[in-house]
């Protein structure tokens, strides 16, 4: 039987082996979390009756931009809940308290929308910089899009689509906000337009998908056409699936407001380059019939909180996506592979995206 994985914030935790209740071998940073957590849980936990106290439940995960520590809260020895310590790194960590007020607006906007949640947050720390949140149960999107490898196109993947749906939804709930005072101007990715496509030239790009990418991008030259907030990186690893129907969505700090279709485009991105060994080995291992279908899941649930912004912008900003996505693909395998293979792989990474151009 293979192990039980559970998902903490969006990240796969296998639990190691345990013994007496404690991992073996924890780290000196999640001691010193267990020293900084126990004197203030009847803060986090007023409505608790026993005698609190926190056992570590996993191994850190160092592997982000932030790093997750995983804690179960016991309750007279017995498991009451779970929470997981983020300690974010670089610049994310002068802005924890502003996720932490993000969190909480996030919480009470989509109080009337049930099935669209964020993480619960508890607390934001200053030294060290650290969000307290409740542990999150669920299985990323990608994960539930896998399943889509054996439905036929003609099914669409009904389990997947219906997540995808929720997914439009909660999103369009976002872009119903007013971007709060914190939030500054998103950078216009057509910016890095032409460092991206330097980088593919030297690939092998096709001079006609470059002119695809200019014409579909150039639109977005012109002015702004409204501002709401975003969340950034909205792709299937942050949202998380809860059967039968509620979807929780991860790294909602709101640090860009900007035009609805950045986010659009981003995740409509995400899922045509769903899985990096369709891109290696030249194959569609999601049949175009599943991914268009899937799109237009998440375009309806959108459109069913809020309108959505015009076509040309969330083709641009789709593009502009993939075109980063691409030119890391290709700048990894010039880095990885000796020169014979090098020249395969970086042709097929070339017609996969090429035909995944919207």
């Amino acid at each position: 039987m293979p192990k039980k994985m559970t998902w903490c914030a969006g990240v796969s935790l296998l639990l190691p082996k345990k013994h007496d209740g404690l991992m073996a071998n924890p780290t000196p940073q999640q001691k010193a979390w267990l020293t900084r957590l126990r004197p203030v849980l009847p803060r986090y936990f007023p409505e608790a009756r026993g005698q609190l106290d926190l056992r570590i439940s996993g191994p850190p995960d160092l592997r982000t931009y932030s790093r997750l520590f995983p804690f179960t809260i016991l309750e007279d020895g017995l498991p009451l809940t779970e929470l997981v310590v983020k300690v974010p790194q670089g610049r994310k960590a002068a802005d924890v308290h502003l996720a932490f007020r993000a969190h909480r607006l996030l919480e009470t906007h989509l109080a009337e929308y049930p099935h669209l949640t964020v993480p619960r947050a508890l607390d934001a720390w200053e030294d060290p910089p650290a969000l307290i949140m409740l542990r999150v149960e669920g299985a990323p999107l990608y994960i539930r899009m896998r399943d889509c490898r054996s439905w036929a196109p003609e099914n669409g993947c009904q389990l997947a689509r219906h997540f995808v749906w929720q997914a439009g939804r909660w999103l369009g709930v976002l872009h119903q906000l007013t971007p709060p005072r914190w939030s500054r101007p998103a950078p216009n990715p057509l910016a890095q337009r032409e460092h991206w496509l330097l980088a593919l030239r030297a690939g092998g790009l096709d001079p006609m998908d470059e002119k695809r990418i200019r014409e579909r991008t150039d639109v977005l030259a012109a002015s702004a056409h409204e501002s709401v907030p975003l969340h950034g990186d909205f792709t299937l690893r942050n949202v998380l699936c809860h059967p039968p129907q509620q979807v929780t969505v991860l790294d909602t700090e709101l640090a860009f407001f900007g035009e609805p279709a950045l986010d659009i485009g981003w995740f409509l991105a995400a899922l045509r380059t769903i899985d990096k060994w369709q891109i290696m080995v030249g194959e569609m291992a999601y049949p175009r019939a599943v991914i268009h279908r899937t799109e237009t899941a998440f375009l309806e649930g959108y459109q069913s909180v809020r309108t959505l912004p015009p076509q040309p912008l969330i083709q641009a900003y789709t593009t502009l996506r993939l075109l980063e996505r691409w030119a890391d693909f290709v700048q990894q395998e010039k880095q990885r592979n000796i020169a014979g293979l090098r020249v395969l792989v970086i042709r097929r990474i070339n017609q996969h995206f090429a035909r995944m151009l919207p």
